[in-house]
């Protein structure tokens, strides 16, 4: 359907802003699916025997979660982005050691991303801001931009450049933690195949 108040390169503009719309929410989908493996693999804790289950029930939650609520939401059984970097303070203890069991070996991970608080607060700012980005997107696009004008519709495709740029930004950031989050597991889980570790953790080890 061609939009009745549109010259012909107003026309040919509109066609580019649902194309680059397009290109933006793609883009933001590979960003959420990023923030959701991060929130739900940077901690794990709990008995030996728990812990798949564990997992299991946070890649879940995290799974179904906004994007809101994986960067700032609060009594999630996941970890999210404002809980994963960090400037050093002191965080909870990840096991309560009056609800383990007394026969058997508990564990627990922890993956942060360390920086001052300065950097911290403009991370924290970065975050709230591509999910504000995000919702204008998704939700009041069409709101925000007439695209049913050329003015509008040029309007429209430059906030979709800035857009993609911003959002590719945040999105090449927080695949780089993923992979080294990544990489950290696969060091961890090659150590604890060691006899030094086996040692360790059976109370074998002799200095």
């Amino acid at each position: 359907m061609t939009p009745p108040d549109l010259t012909p390169e107003g026309i040919e503009v509109h066609k580019q802003v649902q194309r680059h719309l397009g290109r933006c929410l793609m883009r933001i989908q590979q960003y959420e699916r990023t923030v959701k493996a991060i929130a739900a693999h940077s901690d794990l804790a709990g008995p030996a025997n728990q812990l798949a289950d564990i997992q299991a029930k946070r890649i879940e939650k995290a799974s179904t979660a906004s994007l809101g609520t994986l960067v700032k939401g609060e009594g999630t059984i996941f970890t999210t982005l404002r809980a994963l970097f960090t400037a050093g303070g002191p965080e909870p203890d990840a096991l309560d050691q009056s609800k383990l069991p007394a026969d058997q070996a508990a564990f627990a991970i922890r993956f942060r991303i360390q920086m001052t608080e300065e950097q911290r607060a403009e991370t924290i700012r970065e975050l709230d801001a591509c999910v504000a980005l995000r919702n204008r997107l998704v939700h009041h696009f069409m709101d925000d931009f007439d695209i049913f004008s050329d003015a509008g519709c040029a309007q429209a495709l430059q906030h979709l450049h800035d857009s993609y740029t911003e959002i590719d930004k945040q999105f090449n950031a927080l695949r780089s933690h993923l992979m080294q989050m990544g990489e950290t597991r696969q060091r961890l889980a090659v150590l604890m195949q060691t006899p030094e570790y086996l040692d360790m953790l059976t109370g074998d080890c002799t200095e």
